[in-house]
């Protein structure tokens, strides 16, 4: 109530008006309506581009800035309610995200979500229709960063950025500061605008650096587990086609889900120096190692990633060195029935001249569904598929059900091997849209393979590795 009179002093000189008369509320009216209304009376009063979404983007976070807290006050109550319980402080933060419209619920609603069942656990499955499809060199060019303002997505310089052509609008975006790892407000936590998992936040380092993965990460993220032990974190891989899609700022992942590779099946389970080493049956070759004692659990980690820095198998492609570093890990800490679930997904980025792309990244015959790096969310099973699919699925489904030729469609030009190959199988199920869902879902289950470095005949190998690194 303090601040009523400056929030909508500020709103007048932003909408341009000079008068204000208070009025009824209407109970009727959603937030959504009410903010359709502002933008669409910007657009007439040619403040904005009323038909340029980016613009309206950026005007609506601008309107909601003027009736948000400080980021000092809203970090100071984040960190009180966290004197309370983390979920207190975490369930109050996410709420604040929500209502603010910063995370984008409506849009996240649009989404198309299903389930394969897959051989080894069932695959979660998201059409994004809320963010475009990013190409892998593209993201690999970036990795150098840049001298813009601010410098990447993740900049804390971004709390209160009105956004341009590379930044999404962040005039209504907050952080909560943390301590970690013995670096005091070193970090901040934040939510992903377009998450995609349940409460899918983004904890971030303040100085702008290249992702790493080294000792110290693997305490860090053993660190944020033991104060926020509902969540669960991971990291990205640091290189190329192998990591995420932002690699020049160093960020961490996580959020209050489970994810399919939690159901993964023990190929073999080993017990040393009181903490258990199981071998996943999973498409990316992963280690999960399990303990109460973080200290032997960080040891364990440590010393099997040391081992995989060096691992070589020529037989088997695997390369550690050339002239730049190729293997690599992604690291996920779970906290379950108190005890830690740390999981190392061990990752090579090696290219050929046959596989230009990645020798352990999906092959050129899957780009027509996934294309991108396959990076922390898709190696815990959950695919993050691109929005055009929805259309193309559409589409396809159309075809097959009317015998009318898909060839003639230029955006299903790239699904022509695939659509011959599972055409007549399709024309014989009651119900061809779930059936091209579990197609998806196969093509999927086979990329996530393509990415494993051990593949599903080269156990024994895999196990020697285990076990050699284990001692």
């Amino acid at each position: 109530e303090k601040d009523k009179i400056y929030a909508i002093n500020n709103l007048l000189y932003l909408l341009g008006e000079h008068t204000y008369e208070p009025c009824e509320p209407d109970e009727n009216a959603d937030y959504f309506t009410v903010m359709n209304h502002l933008l669409d009376k910007a657009a007439d009063k040619g403040l904005i581009d009323g038909d340029d979404p980016a613009e309206r983007d950026r005007f609506e976070a601008k309107i909601i800035d003027q009736f948000l807290p400080a980021p000092s006050t809203v970090d100071r109550r984040f960190n009180k309610k966290y004197k309370t319980g983390p979920m207190t402080a975490t369930n109050w933060f996410y709420r604040l995200s929500k209502a603010t419209n910063y995370i984008k619920t409506k849009r996240i609603a649009k989404n198309i979500t299903f389930v394969y069942e897959g051989k080894y656990a069932p695959l979660d499955l998201t059409i994004n229709l809320s963010k475009p499809e990013k190409d892998p060199k593209k993201i690999a060019a970036k990795a150098a960063g840049s001298d813009d303002y601010p410098k990447c997505p993740l900049c804390v310089e971004n709390v209160g950025f009105y956004g341009n052509h590379r930044i999404r609008p962040r005039s209504n975006h907050r952080i909560a500061t943390l301590s970690l790892n013995h670096e005091k407000n070193a970090w901040g936590l934040q939510y992903s605008p377009y998450a995609y998992f349940n409460e899918h936040c983004i904890v971030l380092k303040k100085e702008h650096m290249p992702m790493k993965v080294d000792n110290e990460t693997f305490a860090t993220l053993i660190e944020f587990v033991n104060k926020f032990p509902h969540y669960l974190i991971g990291s990205n891989a640091g290189l190329p086609i192998v990591g995420g899609s932002i690699l020049n700022h160093y960020h961490f992942q996580g959020g209050r889900y489970d994810f399919p590779i939690e159901e993964a099946r023990v190929i073999k389970r080993y017990k040393r120096r009181r903490v258990k080493i199981e071998v996943l049956d999973w498409p990316l070759s992963t280690i999960r190692v399990v303990g109460n004692n973080e200290n032997k659990i960080l040891d364990m980690v440590e010393q099997i990633a040391a081992h995989w820095h060096t691992y070589e198998n020529k037989e088997l492609g695997i390369i550690a060195k050339t002239d730049q570093r190729h293997n690599a890990v992604t690291p996920i800490v779970k906290l379950k029935d108190n005890q830690y679930h740390f999981y190392i997904v061990f990752r090579n980025n090696r290219t050929t001249k046959e596989r230009p792309y990645g020798l352990f990244h999906p092959r050129e015959e899957y780009f027509h569904i996934k294309r991108e790096n396959i990076g922390l969310i898709e190696v815990m099973g959950l695919a993050v598929l691109p929005g055009r699919l929805a259309k193309e699925l559409a589409l396809i489904e159309r075809c097959i059900e009317t015998d009318e030729d898909y060839r003639v469609y230029p955006e299903l030009k790239k699904h022509v091997p695939w659509i011959e190959a599972i055409e007549e199988k399709a024309k014989q199920t009651a119900d061809v849209s779930a059936f091209l869902k579990q197609e998806v879902g196969n093509v999927f289950e086979k990329v996530l393979e393509d990415c494993g470095v051990f593949k599903q005949d080269d156990t024994e190998a895999f196990l020697r590795f285990a076990e050699d690194a284990m001692y």
